[in-house]
């Protein structure tokens, strides 16, 4: 069977601390859009293979499945094919959205013997933005992000611009100084603008820092920003977005620059 896995976008990311097991406190409000990887699903032996050829031992989605084999306690018997569209390293959750996606679908090939708190478990453990993933659509995340409140799905149309770089999610935690951090957040006032299309509250303090250590995140965002929009940089980087449609001076500008540009939806799973 052919599946459909989801990019996100995170309309707006906020640091709030460093938690004692090493991670950041995180509020993010995640956003499913329509940017997909197909996933191939069939009977056979357990393997999990990529088009861009990561290699099966560190792809979250076999971590995943060897997870959940401990839950069932038997073995599973599918062939995963994953054809990459979504850019890796840009900040819109790809390989976490695989995991939730196949484990949600083994998981109904398979009569649904986990809960969802058990693919919840499963998927936190392999990564923080999966669990989001098992939900779609709009949501807040709190906690690392794994702490998934589902809001009124947005209809939003969604530029996105990818320069051509790979952020390292853990080295962009990595350099958060205090700096970084936000004391206190209105999260319901957030929220409540949001909902009501006041989207100038959104910021991502996360990707000020990735600006910082990658010039090509900063390069695109100036740019944007230069032609009056408001842009936000998704995740850790490097992906660079803003709400709305794409202009020919963006377009024009993104060819010239030789960076990719995707004019995406919000998904909501219908």
């Amino acid at each position: 069977m052919r599946v459909l896995s989801p990019a996100k976008v995170n309309l707006g990311l906020w640091l709030l601390g460093r938690r004692a097991d090493g991670y950041h406190e995180i509020f993010t409000i995640y956003q499913a859009v329509s940017l997909f990887d197909e996933i191939f699903i069939k009977e056979g032996p357990l393997k999990v293979e990529t088009s861009s050829l990561i290699p099966q031992e560190k792809n979250l989605v076999y971590k995943a499945l060897r997870l959940m084999e401990k839950y069932l306690g038997r073995d599973i018997d599918f062939s995963i094919y994953i054809k990459k569209n979504i850019p890796e390293g840009a900040g819109l959750g790809g390989g976490s959205s695989n995991c939730a996606t196949v484990l949600k679908v083994v998981n109904q090939l398979l009569g649904e013997p986990l809960s969802v708190e058990d693919l919840e478990n499963i998927a936190k453990e392999v990564s923080s933005d999966a669990v989001f993933f098992l939900y779609g659509g709009t949501a807040v995340g709190r906690g690392r992000g794994d702490v998934v409140e589902p809001i009124k799905h947005l209809d939003l149309k969604i530029t996105l611009v990818y320069p051509n770089v790979v952020a390292s999610t853990r080295r962009v935690y990595s350099a958060v100084r205090d700096a970084s951090l936000t004391d206190k957040i209105e999260d319901d006032k957030i929220i409540s603008c949001l909902l009501e299309g006041k989207f100038e509250v959104l910021e991502n303090t996360l990707g000020q820092v990735a600006m910082e250590l990658f010039p090509e995140i900063k390069e695109a965002y100036r740019f944007l920003e230069y032609l009056g929009y408001r842009p936000v940089v998704s995740g850790s980087g490097s992906c660079v977005f803003y709400i709305g449609e794409a202009s020919e001076q963006v377009k024009k500008g993104a060819a010239l620059r030789g960076w990719r540009l995707y004019e995406v939806k919000s998904y909501n799973g219908v």
